[in-house]
This record gives structure tokens, sequence and C-alpha cells, in this order.
């Protein structure tokens, strides 16, 4: 349940990048920006928190002993990734498509990381009723999008960012499996959060400061609506919550019961507070969503006679 109302916090970011992202007539600033916000509010909370500031000189010692490899500080940059291609694939390929293939991605993702046991936690193979689990996830992420599907261009024209948006979700996965392991290494997942926010920020601030050198700013000045700033803050309660989670749940079962809350909470948002003249979710929308739940029981489902272990 925890997983899932995490989850839902992440439809509120993606309207709220989204708004940014329409005013500056910039996803990838937007993306930079929504970085960077939850960076600078991790640090001020670093700042008044002698809890926080020792959990990331313990990070930085796992980091110097070993017990960490160097390697799992650029979780940060696998989650800006995801951010630039939100930003860059879902333009050409359209929501529906990116959302699927990004589940898709997500699915597999999380099916490698726990059978692998990525980032030190502990290996999951695949039982049957996750395999079931994560057929649903797919199913039911194809029946959400199925009323948005008609406006899809042509196959030949979304194959690569289609393509593109699978490795995007498949390395959401893994960046979850390592922000638990900075998690485990520290004892806390705020800092684990701060490592990700500081890198993604830093990674993300490079890619637009490129394409700034490249093809020049939109000219289009800052927002003035402080609440379009916010999205920042949903990433730090999504991301904080995943490297709490992911080490008691699995990627895979974290990742279910995150499309779970998405799909949720982007139901609720366009009942409570539509956005762009869309109309109410559409039963196939509503059908969909309650697959997601279908899927998450599924594959949570303890084998008989483990109950207790």
């Amino acid at each position: 349940m925890a997983a899932i109302a995490a989850g839902t916090v992440v439809p509120v970011q993606a309207r709220l990048n989204g708004e940014l992202s329409h005013h500056l007539d910039d996803g990838i600033a937007a993306a930079a920006i929504s970085f960077t916000g939850g960076f600078v509010l991790l640090s001020l909370l670093a700042l008044f928190s002698p809890g926080l500031r020792d959990a990331l000189r313990r990070l930085a010692g796992a980091v110097r002993d070993g017990r960490l490899p160097r390697g799992y500080l650029l979780a940060g940059v696998l989650g800006g990734t995801f951010a630039l291609a939100q930003s860059t694939a879902a333009l050409i390929t359209g929501i529906a498509v990116f959302t699927v293939s990004a589940i898709a991605g997500q699915t597999l993702g999380g099916l490698t990381v726990d059978a692998r046991g990525i980032g030190g936690g502990l290996r999951q193979h695949p039982r049957t009723a996750r395999l079931v689990g994560a057929a649903v996830i797919l199913v039911a992420a194809v029946v959400s999008a199925l009323p948005r599907l008609t406006s899809t261009p042509a196959p030949a024209t979304v194959a690569l960012p289609a393509l593109a948006a699978i490795a995007a979700g498949f390395l959401l996965g893994v960046q979850q499996a390592l922000n638990g392991a900075s998690a485990a290494a520290s004892g806390s997942p705020l800092a684990a959060t701060w490592l990700n926010f500081c890198v993604g920020a830093v990674f993300l601030g490079a890619v637009w400061g490129v394409k700034t050198l490249v093809q020049g700013t939109s000219g289009q000045p800052l927002p003035t609506s402080w609440w379009v700033y916010l999205g920042g803050l949903c990433g730090t309660v999504f991301v904080g919550a995943s490297a709490f989670l992911v080490r008691r749940i699995g990627v895979l079962l974290l990742g279910m019961a995150s499309i779970a809350g998405q799909l949720a909470g982007s139901i609720a948002l366009d009942f409570l507070v539509p956005s762009g003249g869309r109309s109410s979710p559409s039963a196939l929308t509503v059908l969909g969503a309650s697959l997601t739940f279908a899927a998450v029981w599924t594959a949570s489902r303890r084998p008989r006679g483990t109950a207790g272990q």
C-alpha cells in the first residue's frame, strides 16, 4: 500500500512539470529545474538535520571503504535519463505509446533486477504469481491507453522512440535498486534521495547547457506561479519512498504497485482537476487501473507454505 501511495504523486509531478514545460516551451529545461528544485529542498533539509548529515557521511564512508561501488553513485543519471525520455520521446510517440512502452520496460527491468540481485538486494527468481502479475500489468497498461491510441502516429515513426521509452523504463528499475543500496549503506533513504537528485540535477543541467549552446533558448521567461515549481518536491517523495521500500518488496513489485498508484492518481486528477479540456477518464482507463491492482495482488501473494518464513 505504501508503494501504491507513493505512486500517486507521480502524475501530480508530471502535471506540474508539464505546466512548467509549457510555460518555458522547453521540456529539458523543465526537467532540469524540477531536479534542481528537489536537490535544493533536500540540501536545505540536510542543513538543519544532523541525522541526514550523519547519513551522508556514512554514505561517503561506504564509498571510500568499497562497501558501496562508485558506479552506484550515478543512479541519478538513470532517473535523469527517464526525465529526458519523457520530455523528448513522448513528444513523438504520444503519451499512450510512451506510457505502455515505459511500463513494459519497468516490468522487464523489475524481473531482471530481482532475478539477478542487482544492487545487492535479495535475489527473487520469478515465481508463477509474479510472472502472471507482470503479464496482467502489461495488459492493464494497454487497456488504459486504448482511448488515446487512435491519435498515435504511424508505427514506423514511433518505433525508435518507443524502444527508447522501453530502455528508459528498464533503467528506472535499475535506478531503484541502486538507490536501495545507497539507502542501506547510509542507513537513510533521504541520503540516497539527496545523492540521486544531486547527480540528476548536474546531469540534466549539463544536457540543458549543451542544448542551449547548440539551439539557443526558447526565450520564454520563467513563470511567476510558484506551484509549477513543486515537481521536485513530488519527486523527492517518490524517490525517497522507493529507496525505503525496494529492498523490502523487490523492484518488480515496487514498480507494479507504483504503476497502480500512478494510474489511480491520474484518474483522480482528471476527475478533480481536469487539464487541457480533457473529458473524464473513459471506462477503459478505469478498467485498466483496476487491473493493475489485481496484478499487484497476484504478484504479492506468497506461495503456500512460506508464511512466517
